[in-house]
């Protein structure tokens, strides 16, 4: 589970990332010569203070105030929904270092981007984890709604239609919210406020998208090369290289089932040799059949049909012996006339003769 230090460290190691792109930024605007250079194209007010850039001022507006007042009931509430809470916060500040990147480089290619969305990445899968973590709890449905709209802050790396990705995860946590106002609206009114908070978060996070960036992440087309900013923050993210590392890899997939059948692996193999050898008799299979013959069928012999018995064929040795062993409790025989019907039970194997009076009588 998350500690406030494992937070506190996550917020400096990106402030200090923020820090060391601006002095690298500036020291190459101050080294370019006056008379012009590869940097004479670019836009040096973007690149020495791109925390002034209006795209990033626009973010902050938008976005950090309702991050705030979401925080502040968080707290009041407390517990893992304030632990969430935090989590959420170092997630807006990982994106903000992320949009200050962007005003300052040229778009990265699809396998350079996700070493950049590293940091955010994870936060994202720690407030993912955390909820999963704490399904007893009794603010399971507050963790859901965030866990379940989290993902809108991966608008990132959506195109062409970032908002419409944004409104479908508002959607999703909508789910869980009803269920929070549900539960907590005449007992709690933070509760309520809460929702609220977190709902007017990824409202204000469409705008303003839909305002600066409507078809997708706006980068600096005469920034630096994308590089430049992942050397800058490798140091302080540890996130993975850039260069050819693509997507980090898949987790390993879970240990294997217990078997806890047979252990012996000759006899299994044995068995399965000989399944298969049958089915690969074809026709041949049915040969080891015993073939039933006429005076054991009960639709060709009434006799058998009265006596509700079948004549048995010849036991084995060792069937007759088991038999012996386990005798079977003789009742007394009875033959009866309930009404219509004939009642036979309880009779060996002899032949019986029952003399029906009337047509309708039938025998049980």
């Amino acid at each position: 589970m998350t500690t406030s230090t494992d937070l506190q460290s996550l917020l400096r190691r990106i402030e200090k990332a923020t820090t060391r792109l601006e002095e690298l930024a500036t020291k190459r605007a101050e080294s370019a010569p006056a008379g012009g250079s590869s940097m004479s194209s670019v836009d040096l007010s973007a690149s020495t203070a791109g925390a002034d850039s209006k795209v990033l001022l626009e973010y902050e507006a938008a976005v950090q105030p309702q991050i705030a007042n979401f925080v502040s009931y968080s707290d009041k509430i407390g517990g893992v929904v304030a632990e969430q809470a935090r989590l959420v916060e170092a997630l807006y500040h990982a994106q903000r270092s992320f949009l200050r990147i962007a005003t300052l480089t040229k778009k990265p290619t699809m396998d350079q981007l996700p070493g950049l969305l590293g940091p955010q990445q994870s936060a994202i899968q720690q407030i993912i984890s955390l909820r999963d973590a704490n399904r007893p709890s009794e603010y399971f449905d507050n963790l859901s709604t965030i866990a379940e709209g989290i993902a809108a802050f991966g608008w990132v790396a959506v195109e062409p239609t970032p908002v419409p990705y944004i409104n479908d995860m508002k959607d999703s946590a909508q789910f869980y919210a009803n269920r929070v106002l549900k539960k907590w609206r005449e007992k709690d009114e933070n509760q309520v406020e809460w929702v609220k908070a977190f709902l007017s978060t990824l409202r204000e996070l469409s705008a303003y998208v839909k305002l600066s960036h409507t078809t997708g992440l706006v980068w600096n087309p005469k920034g630096e090369d994308v590089e430049v900013a992942a050397r800058a923050i490798s140091g302080e993210t540890a996130a993975a290289p850039v260069r050819g590392t693509g997507a980090p890899p898949p987790p390993p997939p879970p240990p294997p089932p217990v078997y806890t059948g047979e252990t012996d692996s000759s006899a299994g193999a044995t068995t399965r040799g000989a399944l298969f050898a049958d089915l690969n008799k074809g026709g041949e299979i049915t040969s080891g059949l015993r073939k039933v013959e006429k005076e054991q069928m009960t639709h060709k012999n009434p006799a058998l049909r009265a006596a509700g018995l079948v004549k048995e064929a010849p036991h084995s040795a060792s069937t007759a012996t088991t038999q012996q062993q386990t005798p079977v409790k003789q009742r007394p025989p009875r033959m009866e006339l309930q009404g219509s019907k004939w009642v036979v039970e309880n009779y060996g194997t002899e032949h019986l003769t029952i003399e029906a009076i009337e047509t309708k009588q039938t025998v049980y």
